[in-house]
Order: C-alpha cells, then sequence, then structure tokens
C-alpha cells in the first residue's frame, strides 16, 4: 500500500514538471497581464506578489490534482486569497501579523452588496463635500493661521511637528468648532494642519457608516489616502519624509484624492463581485492572525495547496512592513493597539531577534552555514541579522508541514537578497530545511520580476549614499509533503 502511495506521488510530480517544462520561458514574467484587476490593487502594498502567478499555479496544479483547500501563511494584502476565491477553491486560508494586512485582505475578499455600497458610498461623499463647502474657511486656512499668526515652521519637526495637536486645539477653539484632534507621536511631522483637519473631517464621516463591512471598506480606501497625502517621499516602504521644501510647496487636494480612491475602489469590488458570480464562486474565506511559528487556527494536515512568498529578509534592512502601514494603523485606530505595539510591528516579523555576539549554528542547511561563516568574518552583527530571520524562516517550514496534508503542494515565491557582497540563495536554503521536516522537492520556476512592488535601489550595507540594484528575479520553489 505504502509503495502505491509513493508511485501515485512520483507520478502526480511527474505529470505537473511535464506541464511545467512545456510552457515558454516568459511564461512566468507576465509582463503584459493586468495585475490590478478585481480587488487586487484596491490599497497600495510593499512587495505584492503578482496576482496572475497564483492563479496560474492554481490552475496548473487543478489539472494533476484536486485542490480544495488553499493557504497562504505570508497572505499580507490577500492577492493569493482572492485568486482562491475565483478559483473557486471550498476553503481559502490566509495569515499574517500585521494588522493592516489583515484589514485590506480581510476587505478585499469580501463580496459586498453593490447596490448598497454605492448608495452609502453617495451618501458619504455627498456629507463629506457639504461638510467641507459650510465650513471651507476652517479646514483651508489652518496652514496659514500656523505660519502666520503663531509663527511656526510647518516643515519642521521641532515646534509644530512635535506639538501639532496643541496648535489644532488652539485653532478650532478660535472658530468656535466641535472637532476632536487626533494626537499621535510626530502627527505634524508627517501632515500639514490642513490636512490633518481635512483626514479627520472625512474619519468622521465614515465613522458614521453602520454596515461594518462597508465602513471597513471605505477604511482601506481612508488608509491609501494617508499615505499619498502625507508627508512621506513617494515610492518609499520605510519611513523618510520628503525635504522640507517640497513639504512647503506639497498640497494635496484631500478630498479630491479621496473621492477618486473611493469611486476606483467601487467599481473594483464591483467587477470582483461579477467575477465570483461568473465563476459560481462559494469559497469560505478565513483569515487569522498567528504567528507564522504556531499557526494554531489552521487545522493539522488540512491544506491542499500552499502558495506564499515569505519575506526576503529581516524587516530593518528589506522590506519595512511595519513602517509602511504605521500611519494608516494610527490614523484608522481600529485594532486596539497602543503607540507602542505599533512602533514594534517590524520586530515582531521574522528575524525581529537580535544576536549581536554571535549564535550558534542549528538550521539544517549547508549553503546557508557557508554564506553565514563569509559575512561573519566581514560583520558578526550582520552574520547575526540574517541568521535570526533564517531561524525564523525554517520554524515557519515546519509550521506550514505541519498543516499540508500528505501529497498536498508548496509554492514558495523567493527572491535572493545580497548581504556584505554574499548572495544568500534563499531558494536551495529553503529545500535543504524543508527536506528535513518531511517535504520532498520537485521542482523550480525562474521567473524574471517585471511588476512586482519594490524599490529599484537599497541599501543593503546601511552606509549613507551606498546603494545597490535590487533583486529581478525571483524563484518559484516547489515541494510536496511526503
Amino acid at each position: 500500500m505504502k509503495q502505491k502511495i509513493i508511485a501515485h506521488k512520483l507520478k502526480t510530480d511527474k505529470k505537473l514538471i511535464s506541464i511545467l517544462k512545456k510552457l515558454p520561458n516568459n511564461y512566468w514574467d507576465f509582463k503584459n497581464e493586468n495585475t490590478k484587476e478585481y480587488t487586487h490593487s484596491i490599497h497600495s502594498y510593499p512587495a505584492v506578489m503578482v496576482s496572475p502567478i497564483s492563479r496560474n499555479i492554481i490552475n496548473i496544479v487543478n489539472k494533476v490534482m484536486k485542490v480544495d483547500s488553499l493557504f497562504d501563511p505570508f497572505s499580507g494584502s490577500g492577492t493569493v486569497l482572492v485568486e482562491g476565491m475565483l478559483a473557486n477553491i471550498k476553503t481559502v486560508y490566509g495569515n499574517d501579523i500585521n494588522p493592516l494586512a489583515i484589514l485590506i485582505s480581510n476587505v478585499k475578499t469580501n463580496k459586498l452588496n453593490i447596490h448598497e455600497l454605492k448608495k452609502e458610498v453617495s451618501i458619504l461623499l455627498e456629507d463629506i463635500n457639504y461638510d467641507y463647502n459650510e465650513n471651507i474657511d476652517f479646514y483651508e486656512r489652518a496652514d496659514e493661521y500656523c505660519k502666520k499668526k503663531l509663527q511656526l515652521d510647518i516643515t519642521s519637526k521641532n515646534g509644530w511637528g512635535d506639538n501639532a495637536p496643541k496648535y489644532l486645539r488652539e485653532y478650532i477653539n478660535l472658530n468656535k468648532i466641535n472637532f476632536e484632534v487626533p494626537n499621535f507621536k510626530n502627527i505634524g511631522y508627517w501632515f500639514k494642519p490642513r490636512v490633518i483637519l481635512q483626514l479627520q473631517m472625512i474619519k468622521n464621516h465614515i465613522l458614521t457608516i453602520k454596515n461594518k463591512n462597508i465602513r471597513n471598506f471605505v477604511f482601506v480606501a481612508f488608509s491609501e489616502l494617508v499615505r499619498l497625502v502625507s508627508n512621506r517621499r513617494n515610492g518609499e516602504f520605510k519611513m523618510f519624509r520628503m525635504l522640507s521644501v517640497k513639504v512647503e510647496n506639497f498640497t494635496p487636494n484631500v478630498l479630491k484624492e479621496f473621492n477618486v480612491i473611493l469611486e476606483n475602489n467601487v467599481k473594483k469590488m464591483h467587477s470582483f463581485v461579477e467575477a465570483c458570480l461568473k465563476n459560481n464562486s462559494i469559497s469560505e474565506v478565513k483569515i487569522f492572525f498567528n504567528n507564522v511559528i504556531d499557526l494554531f487556527d489552521i487545522p493539522d494536515l488540512s491544506i491542499d495547496l500552499v502558495i506564499t512568498s515569505p519575506p526576503y529578509g529581516d524587516s530593518r534592512t528589506t522590506v519595512a512592513y511595519g513602517e509602511y502601514s504605521r500611519l494608516s494603523l494610527q490614523w484608522l485606530d481600529l485594532f486596539e493597539l497602543s503607540e507602542r505595539e505599533i512602533m514594534m510591528i517590524d520586530k515582531t516579523l521574522m528575524g525581529g531577534t537580535k544576536f549581536r555576539n554571535g549564535f550558534e549554528f542549528s538550521i539544517p542547511s549547508k549553503t546557508l552555514n557557508k554564506s553565514l561563516e563569509f559575512i561573519k568574518n566581514i560583520d558578526l552583527e550582520r552574520a547575526g541579522d540574517v541568521y535570526s530571520f533564517y531561524l525564523d524562516l525554517e520554524k515557519a517550514i515546519s509550521s506550514i508541514a505541519q498543516k499540508t496534508k500528505k501529497g498536498g503542494y508548496q509554492f514558495w515565491v523567493v527572491g535572493n537578497r545580497t548581504v556584505k557582497g554574499e548572495l544568500l540563495k534563499t531558494d536551495k536554503i529553503i529545500i535543504e530545511i524543508a527536506s528535513q521536516y518531511n517535504m520532498d522537492y520537485v521542482y523550480t520556476i525562474d521567473r524574471n520580476i517585471i511588476n512586482k512592488s519594490m524599490p529599484s535601489l537599497n541599501s543593503p550595507t546601511n552606509v549613507v549614499g551606498k546603494k545597490s540594484k535590487t533583486m529581478c528575479n525571483e524563484h518559484i520553489v516547489i515541494l510536496r509533503k511526503q
């Protein structure tokens, strides 16, 4: 019996590999594909795995085995989950440790009543525009008041930047308007006076929406608005502010931006709902807020197919998901998070533990050990950062393997980053680690990164001004549970 099971698995592997080998070399690049359809682009997110990757993986795996359950343990903004629904997979699981990712994923995968959504959005925008026009002087003259009356430099971190709520309360009292001032650390450093007041006004109106699902849908648009009208530099996922001269001249049209974002998101939700109806999708989606090394809420041996793209490395030196989400989380105030908890999100992610004075290597990967020996000779502390990340990755691999059915497949979309001049071959490292957790290596697909949302340059050495090109290709590592 055991021999028959092994033979069946090998036969399935061969069929899968045969299909993959017949595809053109550039098949997985998706250069001309629309990656922003349906609800995929209702909110930006760092290093998103483009939707055609998971869509095509699902279609191909369905040709060799029945897929009733799909799981993305690093689900981020929910790309894989949306594709699972469009493919009408019975049960779709997502998981992430970033509260903003959980919100976006839940909204993306929640099929709303379009008639009710359009009605609520129309009323909301009408109320916001009425409020603005009735109090236009109050909303538009805040910058002038702070600069001329209070003699503040509203581009400075000191004065306005660290005491914005105090000065705004004075302005509100002067205008005799009942208006609560938002208050979080350095709000004035990241937002100008008029922007803060208009954001708070929009938020106040969103809070009047009684339907929680629609309210959260609108809050996702608001979160995107927060990012666009802040003083952060465009194209940055970390917290870097514009130069003061640019902040001075930055006058975003807050209401117009919100209208555009929200109306576009309504269209995307409409197209998503229609696509699900066309495909007769009745998928049950469950999204959890678990640490990936535990995954308490995912049943053991329950997953047919895993599709995921883990972080490239620790947040401090790669993609800082916590930093990216910080302003949105502070403005949304939906998750009962303290200021400290919001600021500490990156430290809760993979590689957050620090090994400052060395480490005892225990990860089952000769490839990683060789790279760490090289890095240790240059910078022991950076070697500790790398070790910390892969130690967490090993725990994640073990946990995800435990949730995968026997014969189930895992597709890991990974990029190989460089640290201290050493290329870290994450694709090979995952294969070596996974072999210790009852996962067999099946095949690797190589693809060029065409559409991925990540900066073209980074600073791998953390030396000011010293930049290197980021990775331009990825590897899709295919594993199967024994």
